[in-house]
């Protein structure tokens, strides 16, 4: 019975032999750091040769403190320099994760994501928050140049591009294209045809200050597509129009599709909202002649001969695309037309608003 209890002591002990080395060997690694310690633990061990099983491992006869040396000091050129190109890449990469930690991060059901597409989209919302929805980079740094204007907030797969605004707006956002075409995600047009690299919230400007004597003035009634709007807009900026009136139910000129033809040049004239009524209460006071422009109108020749001796300035008043001017109009307001080809019904708004500016402003 003896003899069977010193089998399994003896077998017992074989068994755990190499992994009580390691629990001995990982306890003793802080005290291994010394040379001298590595002497005395050497000696302490001798007769019980634990950490030998370690050592023992090589054949090629090299010393005991060889085998505790780290792995890479034995290493050639080429394997050094493999182990530096990727301690380099994992630097680059968390200098590149210490740069996006400068920009802002946004989601899909944040509530800043919810707050940009509302204002892409409602007109009440804009008007109400008092800030407007812009898209592409372009127009965003058109905008830039303008003083006057507020970004709230850039959002951008350009770094670039945010880098430029870092000290002109709050709140910067990097995302991708994913992100930046999820905010048109209700719009196929917008992203099948147009490349979306950035878009960008900005304050409503306060009206230019009006000239106290008005020679100019362009109304626009129920203007209804962005496109004719812009091209109007473009024509009254490069030809100095002194101050717009837009009556209720004309396209937003702060929609972003109006501020893409624009790049945001319509900001610099003088403007108003309001109704018919108002409109024409404004005409009487600063003394300005209503004209409105109608397929069955007479020569504006005619009417400005006779008028402008009264009046110091005069209202171009353009109607809606399909249905022309509102009765409203033509009960103050003067019609006219262009001479034009008899099979010629009418001229898109924009080109008649070009034509008209100009055949106007060179007669006062």
């Amino acid at each position: 019975m003896f003899f069977f209890a010193n089998v399994i002591k003896k077998h017992m002990i074989k068994k755990c032999f190499l992994s009580e080395s390691f629990f001995i060997l990982a306890q003793n690694i802080g005290y291994l750091r010394n040379d001298n310690n590595i002497k005395r633990f050497h000696h302490h061990n001798h007769q019980q040769r634990w950490y030998s099983v370690v050592n023992t491992c090589s054949s090629d006869g090299s010393s005991e403190g060889e085998h505790l040396k780290p792995h890479w000091i034995s290493l050639n050129g080429k394997e050094k320099s493999k182990i530096n190109k990727r301690i380099k890449g994992t630097q680059v990469n968390v200098v590149g994760r210490e740069n996006d930690r400068e920009y802002l991060s946004i989601s899909k059901k944040s509530k800043m994501m919810k707050y940009i597409i509302r204002l892409r989209k409602k007109r009440n919302f804009r008007k109400k928050m008092n800030s407007f929805f812009v898209k592409d980079s372009k127009t965003i740094m058109n905008l830039a140049n303008n003083n006057d204007l507020i970004f709230e907030a850039v959002l951008s797969n350009q770094k670039n591009l945010l880098q430029h605004f870092k000290n002109k707006c709050p709140k910067l956002y990097y995302v991708n294209n994913d992100m930046i075409n999820y905010i048109f995600h209700d719009s196929l047009k917008v992203n099948k045809i147009t490349c979306n690299d950035a878009v960008a919230i900005l304050k409503i400007p306060n009206s230019v200050q009006k000239k106290e004597r008005i020679k100019f003035l362009l109304a626009l009634d129920r203007i209804r597509y962005a496109y004719n709007l812009g091209k109007i807009l473009n024509t009254a900026y490069s030809m100095n129009i002194d101050c717009l009136f837009y009556i209720h139910n004309t396209v937003d000129p702060f929609n972003h599709k109006v501020i893409e033809i624009t790049n945001g040049s319509h900001f610099h004239i003088p403007y108003i909202f309001g109704s018919y009524t108002e409109l024409r209460q404004f005409c009487e006071t600063h003394n300005v002649l209503p004209i409105v422009a109608h397929t069955r109108g007479v020569s504006p020749i005619h009417i400005l001969k006779t008028s402008t001796q009264q009046e110091e300035g005069i209202c171009l008043i353009l109607g809606n695309e399909s249905t022309g001017p509102h009765a409203d109009i033509l009960s103050f307001a003067k019609p006219i037309s262009l001479p034009m080809h008899e099979m010629t019904n009418s001229l898109n708004v924009s080109v008649a608003a070009s034509i008209l500016i100009h055949y106007l402003k060179s007669m006062l």
